[in-house]
């Protein structure tokens, strides 16, 4: 990660200008003019065809060093640069890329930095022109991009599948360690959350273990000192049953890679209190689970550098047949029938590739789309799922624990 601190300010511009010079994953340009604009859909795709980079617009370099002063580029009126940036690599790359793109005030009136950052891509090698031209970077301050050969493009695709793999079988491996423990005949939920490339551990497995010891208070609740374990390439979190009763409540886990897993059976509760003693999942269980957990992921990235995308997996299993009441009470929402939030298939899924910086930035609506596509199966009404109210119920539960 190059630009560590969001927002970026002219500060960190000008301190990473002192600290990088051209090369794999940085590139300056001085203005944001026709010739830069022709060029960007080579930049950010040999960008995403390595291990991903950012332009800095607004600079000015020497044989790939930077020039002072850093002052930025005169900015144009009227003009929505990340619109624009969105639209060239819409049209030129192949498949497309959206870079993150961030306008950055300088301290000089009128003037601004363009910040362009542009992740790895699982969907590499990208093309340009016509699907004619693959780029990659080459680490030479006179020439930081240049064409692929075949053979090339062939080891892109080729370095990707390790670490897909490598992602696949962590998964695996927790959620067999994780059978034993979780009654997987009864409901319950599973979150897997995991760098899209697990490409090389994050920390160390003692790191790893120290992490789950001094979990933020916030997410306090889903670990205790005296329920960790050590495993594999990482800890994990064993919350028993009472004594002499089989299984566990909970099973966490934290994996060196950045692989984290949260499996736990799901509660039941009455419909309505002493009034109707018809069972239905406690929604309670999953919206908590889902918040303090990514939270907890948040941390952990954060915490051991890491700021590029990974996937979010929830996943509901045994619910088929299951109510669960996942808007307020009756007089919030004029339902009140178990049939309308009866749930009709046994497994219900939703995935989310996101960065860290979404979660930091749009954590509620985020996590709003994962709860809307996970409850659609239990919606049976025929008015439409009533997805403002769960955006509201997430954001006061953010605001309740300060993720």
């Amino acid at each position: 990660m190059i630009f560590i601190a969001r927002p970026i300010t002219v500060q960190h511009v000008r301190e990473v200008c002192r600290r990088f010079t051209e090369g794999v994953r940085v590139e300056y340009k001085a203005i944001f003019d026709g010739s830069v604009r022709d060029q960007l859909p080579k930049i950010v795709s040999s960008f995403a065809n390595s291990q991903g980079g950012v332009l800095v617009i607004g600079v000015r370099a020497v044989n790939g060093t930077p020039q002072e002063p850093f002052e930025g580029f005169a900015v144009a009126p009227r003009e929505e640069y990340p619109l624009t940036v969105e639209n060239i690599c819409l049209r030129n790359i192949h498949p497309p890329l959206f870079p993150r793109t961030e306008v950055v005030q300088s301290d000089v009136p009128g003037q601004v930095f363009l910040v362009i950052d542009v992740d790895e891509s699982s969907e590499s090698p990208h093309s340009i022109e016509n699907s004619k031209k693959v780029y990659v970077r080459t680490g030479q301050a006179a020439n930081p991009y240049d064409l692929a050969d075949v053979d090339l493009i062939i080891d892109l695709v080729k370095r990707r599948r390790e670490p897909l793999e490598r992602r696949d079988r962590l998964i695996a491996i927790a959620v067999g360690r994780s059978e034993d423990r979780v009654d997987r005949l009864a409901p319950f939920l599973e979150i897997r959350i995991c760098p899209s490339f697990p490409r090389t551990p994050l920390c160390s497995t003692q790191e790893a273990w120290e992490f789950l010891r001094n979990i933020p208070a916030r997410v306090r609740e889903l670990v205790s000192i005296n329920s960790l374990r050590r495993i594999p390439d990482g800890a994990a979190s064993v919350t028993l049953r009472e004594p002499g009763q089989p299984g566990a409540t909970q099973y966490l886990e934290v994996n060196r890679y950045g692989m984290l897993l949260l499996s736990r059976p799901f509660g039941t509760t009455t419909w309505h209190g002493n009034q109707d003693l018809r069972q239905q999942l406690r929604f309670a269980d999953l919206f908590q689970a889902l918040l303090r957990f990514t939270v907890l992921a948040q941390h952990f990235y954060t915490d051991y550098g890491f700021a590029g995308a990974f996937t979010i997996q929830v996943s509901l299993q045994r619910v088929r047949g299951q109510s669960m009441r996942f808007v307020g009470p009756p007089q919030d929402m004029p339902f009140d029938d178990p049939e309308d939030f009866r749930c009709h298939s046994t497994e219900v899924f939703a995935e989310r590739l996101v960065t860290l910086d979404q979660i930091r930035d749009r954590k509620a609506e985020v996590l709003t789309e994962i709860l809307t596509e996970l409850t659609w199966a239990f919606w049976q009404h025929l008015r439409d799922l009533p997805v403002d109210v769960l955006r509201v119920n997430v954001q006061q539960l953010i605001n309740q624990i300060g993720g």
